[in-house]
């Protein structure tokens, strides 16, 4: 994965043994704009997806979209509530 390497689905981009493909799709939701865009371009928005795990847990990951692909940036585990 290279460091501004933009995704076709945002669970992509997170570590290859958390076997994201794996999860189902709970929730979506836009949180407003990137805080630190990779290009500095206007327009990105950070969103946050709820996945359910096949071990029964809920796990929240952030990412952002680049407005003009589409695609998503920086997918990680998120801290916040689910």
């Amino acid at each position: 994965m290279g460091p501004h390497e933009l995704w076709d689905e945002p669970w992509e981009g997170l570590p290859e043994e958390e076997a994201a493909w794996e999860w189902d799709p709970v929730d979506e939701q836009e949180n407003g704009p990137t805080k630190n865009p990779p290009d500095r371009s206007p327009g990105w928005k950070r969103w946050y997806f709820v996945y359910h795990e096949p071990v029964c847990t809920n796990v929240k990951i952030s990412a952002d979209r680049d407005p003009r692909s589409g695609k998503w940036f920086n997918p990680h585990r998120s801290s916040g509530d689910i």
